[in-house]
């Protein structure tokens, strides 16, 4: 029997890309809201943030070209996002660059289909953005589909489905979980989400995806 296909890295990456803009464009509009120190709390965060927006747009190039070996390791001239995330990411000293940067990070080493190093990355992003929580919750769904470990896989993607409140986020997500519980057998539990994404996302693209996985496992059941 056929099976769906795995998420892949240019799938992930596309879900951070868009979701990255967004989330810059919002916090510029708190910063000049609130002012830069009501938002960063000190002069010393803000300007942690600062420079770790600086190297962080240094690394954009690679990662736009697939350069990950370049994005994540950075030259002599510039920092790669390992060291702009060891520098600048974490749950009380962190800022919104560098905690990207750990996002990013996560995705470069999926995208060299280095799995184990990518879930560690992504099971550490501390990030306040939900949708991009979401994101690397899904990305380490994505990390543990690669490494078989399907019930992780869909605890992860369902726990992504119920951070975002994007629609077509969420629909991917529970596709993804339908998808690992398809690759586990266990195909009840897989059709179940299949005929949700149906039913509750029509006209979406994970809509036409669960449409296929429930053909697929038609005769299955």
């Amino acid at each position: 029997m056929e099976q769906t296909t795995k998420p892949s890295a240019e799938e992930q990456l596309l879900y951070i890309v868009i979701k990255y803009k967004k989330a810059l464009i919002g916090a510029l509009v708190v910063i000049v809201t609130l002012g830069a120190g009501a938002f960063f709390g000190t002069r010393y965060q803000e300007q942690r943030e600062q420079e770790a927006a600086l190297q962080l747009s240094r690394v954009s190039p690679a990662l736009e070209q697939g350069n990950f070996t370049l994005a994540i390791n950075g030259t002599k001239q510039n920092a790669g996002l390992q060291k702009i995330a060891n520098e600048y990411s974490g749950r009380f000293i962190g800022t919104p660059s560098g905690n990207m940067a750990k996002l990013l990070l996560a995705n470069a080493w999926y995208s060299l289909g280095k799995y184990e190093t990518a879930l560690q990355h992504f099971n550490e992003v501390t990030i306040a953005h939900e949708d991009l929580a979401a994101a690397a919750l899904a990305g380490s769904g994505d990390c543990y589909l690669n490494l078989n470990k399907l019930k992780e896989a869909a605890e992860a993607y369902q726990k992504a489905a119920n951070k975002t409140d994007n629609r077509i986020l969420k629909a991917q997500y529970l596709t993804h979980e339908a998808t690992a519980y398809h690759y586990a057998k266990d195909f009840p539990e897989a059709t179940e989400l299949y005929k949700t994404v149906i039913a509750s996302y029509p006209g979406t693209t994970a809509a036409s995806i669960a449409q296929h996985g429930l053909w697929q496992l038609s005769g299955s059941l």
